[in-house]
């Protein structure tokens, strides 16, 4: 799909808002329509003013670095020409959306023989694909009340999708409807992959600071660095040795690992992904793991229990044997910068995201989630509150050389899928 159409002006009689310039999640709100679109494939966006008012200036429309990176935006007075079949993402610039509507109406389209894909639900009018014919009609009715509702009702050949995870869709007219949009925008960060404890705790913290952030000029790869230090800090204090360092040190950590949520936040909030940024992430959260299991060590050690050091060591070497082999993969293989990327998985956003029925396929799918990051170190909180810092050696140990096998496992199950995916 070449083109996406922004219809902008006047909408539904009346004029269109947020107005454009609107700063929404600490971007424009043309910007964040552009980011969209580009994100479900749109190589060409154009923002299809209608209406009788005068279009914006465009050169102060689409400044935004983002936009440009994006391949630009172009505000046009009429439909572009063009093949009357050619598939053409429509936005309604009336909305605040989630932002996985123009690709799930985009997928919705593929492969189907519909004159128009979209997500199931009259709530999710927003966004659609249709041919260019069909596009055209939708812009021509834009201005008068209910008649682009209307155009698409008339439509019989429609394919739909479900709504993504925590899906909305919000017309905006007042102040009040703005400030709705505003905490769904922010809510929506969630993901359906969320760990058990980044659901109960994490994410109650971390999406209300992501909030106060979005604003500001600080960068997702600055926050990354920020729960690094909180990591690093947590293991040198663990390390001192005796209840309360442990304690201190265990909720530092904790900090770390809420601190760890924001930065994506902020990237999907603000459309800051980077292969580097995934990367930083990645490397960063693995650092964590054997910075404060190496304090945990170094603890148990100087309370005389001389079996830290050897399981500590070889549960470390094992985490990083496992680690680098995914590094390899999905760095050769994947071309990705997220381990979450390893279809095969159990800790994929696939196999995470599951929402399996009956009580052996729940228990498969719960437990990979107590082994995420978010779930275990709130379980060591706990462990270093009542003073047994062995059991989360032991814990980390566990999960360490449980890992190592089941990678392995998975790798000589999965070598003809690999081959396959290295080669494409």
């Amino acid at each position: 799909m070449a083109e996406a159409w922004i219809l902008a002006g006047t909408l539904d009689g009346v004029a269109a808002l947020p107005a454009l310039g609107t700063m929404l999640g600490g971007i424009s709100y043309l910007t964040r329509l552009v980011c969209d679109a580009a994100s479900a494939g749109a190589s060409r966006i154009i923002i299809v003013w209608c209406g009788d008012a005068p279009p914006p200036d465009p050169a102060a429309l689409v400044a935004d670095e983002r936009i440009a990176t994006r391949g630009g935006a172009t505000v046009v007075c009429s439909p572009p020409r063009g093949a009357a079949g050619d598939a053409v993402l429509v936005i309604r610039a009336d909305r605040v959306y989630h932002r996985d509507l123009p690709k799930l109406a985009t997928q919705a389209w593929r492969g189907s023989s519909a004159e128009v894909g979209r997500v199931r639900g009259d709530a999710y009018d927003a966004v659609v694909v249709t041919t260019r014919r069909t596009a055209a009609k939708l812009c021509a009715a834009a201005g008068r009340p209910g008649a682009i509702a209307a155009e698409l009702a008339a439509l019989r050949a429609v394919h739909e999708v479900d709504p993504p995870y925590l899906g909305f869709c919000t017309p905006v007219r007042d102040a009040r409807q703005m400030r709705i949009a505003r905490r769904q925008l922010v809510s929506s960060l969630r993901k359906s992959a969320d760990g058990i404890a980044a659901k109960v705790l994490n994410r109650r913290i971390s999406l209300p600071v992501t909030r106060m952030l979005a604003g500001t000029s600080i960068h997702p790869n600055q926050v990354t660095l920020i729960a690094l230090a909180c990591a690093l800090a947590g293991g040198a204090v663990i390390s001192r040795g005796g209840y309360l360092p442990g304690l201190v040190g265990m909720l530092l950590v904790e900090l770390g690992s809420i601190v760890d949520g924001i930065d994506g936040e902020l990237a999907r909030l603000r459309f800051q992904f980077s292969r580097r940024g995934q990367w930083l992430d990645t490397v960063v959260d693995d650092v964590a793991n054997v910075a404060y299991t190496t304090g945990v060590v170094v603890s148990l050690d100087r309370a005389g229990m001389s079996w830290a050091v050897p399981v500590g060591l070889a549960a470390i070497l094992a985490f990083a044997a496992t680690q680098t082999t995914q590094y390899w993969l999905i760095l050769r293989v994947y071309r990705s910068g997220d381990l979450a990327a390893i279809p095969w998985a159990f800790q994929s956003s696939e196999f995470l995201s599951q929402r399996p029925r009956g009580v052996m396929p729940w228990i498969k799918a719960t437990v990979p989630k107590l082994l995420k990051r978010d779930f275990v170190v709130t379980l060591f909180v706990v462990m270093a509150a009542i003073g047994h810092l062995e059991v989360v050696l032991g814990v980390f140990s566990a999960g360490a050389f449980t890992f190592f096998a089941v990678l392995f496992t998975q790798l000589a199950r999965n070598r003809e899928s690999i081959r396959a995916a290295r080669v494409a």
